[in-house]
């Protein structure tokens, strides 16, 4: 088997790997001892790759795959696919002088997964920002940043925004933005208008569904705050949730968490206006500016 390398902070990529492997192991009724017999492994390698402390090779989880009897192949194919991005030191790494472990852990899940939804109500999300607009955010951070290191978040912006958006299998995005944040001039009318009418571009790709949740709805599930819903391969059931505050990221792995933020969603979705209606309200904001 091939070694297994040991990482202090477990990644969210690795913790969802291990989590579906356990779960693997355990309804083919194989104990974790069983299992490390049968792989030759030590029994604490099988359970610290299923808490993701160390990083499983695929060529191990394919072993374990045919060991719990997976036969599968898009389920397969799916575990593959998570192991290998999981083990992968992703472009962001070269800029870890300024970014936090959160947003690292945050860049890592918006790699590897097949699908993100995202509820805002402050601000444009980062993969729909315009360089304008990221930089007017990025002065406003209560803890002064210099000039170098807003340009390197801009970058950064721009690198995930062709990661998630311009590659060739676009991540499928769905967004739903309060219609306060068409109203709040970040960065100036120019920037603003600018922004929206780059919000419009962005909403004519294929793999991005914009709508607006109106001032006139009122009470509504997401005023607990925004959040991203980031969904991977099927049949892989489990999600991560991405919740923001001032301080840090939040990333939300307990499933019946993540099934109330997928109804949220759900539910803000259902409020807002249709597609067609929304592209209109940005069209007048944009066009007013």
């Amino acid at each position: 088997m091939a070694p297994m390398k040991k990482d202090s902070s477990p990644s969210p990529l690795r913790k969802k790997l291990g989590i579906e492997l356990r779960r693997l192991r355990q309804g083919a009724k194989i104990s974790a001892d069983e299992a490390a017999t049968r792989l030759e492994l030590s029994a604490s390698t099988i359970s610290r790759g299923e808490t993701g402390i160390v990083t499983i090779h695929p060529r191990d989880v394919d072993a374990m795959l045919r060991l719990y009897g997976v036969t599968d192949h898009r389920k397969r194919e799916a575990l593959l696919a998570l192991a290998r991005k999981s083990r992968e030191r992703g472009w962001w790494h070269q800029y870890r002088n300024v970014l936090s472990s959160d947003l690292v852990n945050y860049i890592s899940v918006e790699y590897g997964a097949s699908t993100m939804s995202s509820f805002q109500t402050m601000l444009l999300p980062g993969v729909l920002q315009t360089p304008d607009y990221t930089r007017a955010v990025a002065k406003l951070h209560p803890r002064p940043t210099v000039p170098k290191i807003v340009e390197q978040l801009v970058e950064i912006r721009r690198r995930r925004q062709e990661m998630l958006l311009e590659r060739e299998d676009p991540v499928p995005l769905k967004v739903v933005l309060d219609e306060s944040i068409l109203h709040r001039p970040i960065g100036g009318s120019k920037v603003m208008k600018a922004q929206l009418e780059r919000l419009l571009e962005d909403a004519k790709r294929p793999n991005v569904e914009l709508r607006i949740l109106p001032w006139e709805v009122g009470e509504h599930p997401g005023l607990g705050g925004p959040f991203t819903l980031f969904g991977f391969s099927e049949p892989m059931d489990l999600a991560i949730v991405h919740v923001e505050n001032h301080v840090n990221f939040l990333l939300v792995e307990d499933e019946p968490d993540i099934r109330h933020y997928e109804l949220v969603f759900q539910r803000v979705q259902e409020s807002a206006l249709p597609v067609t209606d929304s592209l209109a309200l940005v069209t007048d904001k944009a066009e007013g500016l």
